[in-house]
C-alpha cells in the first residue's frame, strides 16, 4: 500500500491540502480529475515522496507517506526507486541519446542486484509494451512529443519490472502525470489499457492524472475529484462521476450520455 496521511500544503496564502489522506493499493488503478492549478501534480509529487524527503528534518512536518508500511523517510533513494516509478508531465529530451539507452536507465536502481534477466531483454520487452520498438535506435532529441511520451512510459515500466515469480511479494507503484497529453486517441487508450492490465498482472498500484473524463470512466478502478482546497469525491467511477460532481469539479455543466448499467457512458459539456 502507498499511503499519504494528513497532508497539509499551502501556496501563496491558498490552502491546497488540509489534512488530506489517500492510499493506492496494489492491483488498483486510481485516477485524478480536477481543473488546472487545483493541486493534482502536487498530490502526485507528495505520493512520490518529494515532500516527505524534502522536509525529513523538519519537526513541524505533519504528513506521513508510507510505502508498504514503511515511512519513506526511512528508505534510501535506491530502495524507493525500486518500488515506485514516476512519469513526469515534462521531461527534457534535448540531449543526444538513443531511445534504448534512455529506457535502460530505468534499471539503474537495480544495478547492484543479481538477476538472470539481461537488461537488454527487459528494455526490449518494455519498448514493445509501450508500442515503441521501432524507436529503439532513434535519437530521443529527434522524436515527436507522442513518441517521446511512449519512450518515457517504457522507461517507467522498466524501472518497476520484476520477474513474475517475485511480483506477488513485491508491491510496486506507478505514478503518471498526464501521460496521454501528447498521444493520439489510439495510443491514449493503449497506454491506459496497459496500465490497468499491469495492475492485475504485476501486482502494482497505479495513480494517474487525466483531464479526459471518458478515459477515466473507462479505465479507472477509483476516481479522486479535487476542488480548490478540498476533495470532492473518492470512489468508483459509476458512484462519483455524476453530472453535479463533475460540474463542481470543473466549473462547467456536464451531461452524462448512456447508462452505467448498460455500458461505459460518455460525458460531454452540457
Amino acid at each position: 500500500m502507498l499511503s499519504l496521511e494528513n497532508f497539509h500544503l499551502s501556496y501563496l496564502h491558498a490552502t491546497l491540502f488540509n489534512g488530506f489522506s489517500l492510499a493506492v493499493a496494489p492491483g488498483e488503478f486510481v485516477m485524478v480529475l480536477g481543473r488546472n492549478g487545483v493541486g493534482k501534480t502536487t498530490l502526485l509529487r507528495a505520493l512520490a515522496g518529494d515532500f516527505a524527503l524534502e522536509h525529513a528534518s523538519r519537526k513541524d512536518c505533519r504528513s506521513t507517506l508510507r510505502l508498504n508500511g514503511t515511512d519513506v523517510r526511512q528508505l534510501g533513494a535506491r530502495e524507493l526507486a525500486r518500488s515506485r516509478a514516476v512519469l513526469a508531465q515534462h521531461t527534457p529530451n534535448t540531449y543526444p541519446a538513443r531511445v534504448e539507452e534512455v529506457v535502460r536507465l530505468g534499471r539503474y536502481p537495480h544495478a547492484d542486484l543479481t538477476t538472470p534477466y539481461p537488461p537488454d531483454l527487459i528494455v526490449s520487452e518494455m519498448l514493445a509494451m509501450a508500442d515503441a520498438t521501432t524507436l529503439a535506435k532513434r535519437d530521443i532529441s529527434r522524436l515527436s512529443g507522442g513518441e517521446f511520451a511512449r519512450v518515457q512510459f517504457a522507461r517507467a515500466l522498466t524501472q518497476i519490472w520484476l520477474p513474475a515469480a517475485e511480483q506477488a511479494d513485491s508491491p510496486r507503484y506507478l505514478l503518471l502525470d498526464e501521460p496521454t497529453a501528447a498521444l493520439d486517441i489510439a495510443q491514449q487508450h493503449r497506454l491506459f489499457a496497459t496500465v490497468r492490465r499491469l495492475t492485475r498482472e504485476w501486482n502494482i498500484g497505479a495513480f494517474a492524472i487525466s483531464h479526459d473524463c471518458n478515459l477515466v470512466a473507462r479505465y479507472a478502478d477509483r476516481v479522486v475529484m479535487l476542488a480548490p482546497g478540498s476533495c470532492l469525491a473518492n470512489g468508483a467511477p459509476k458512484e462519483v462521476m455524476t453530472d453535479s460532481l463533475l460540474e463542481q469539479c470543473y466549473g462547467l455543466p456536464m451531461r452524462l450520455r448512456g447508462d452505467w448499467a448498460e455500458s461505459i457512458p460518455y460525458f460531454e459539456p452540457a
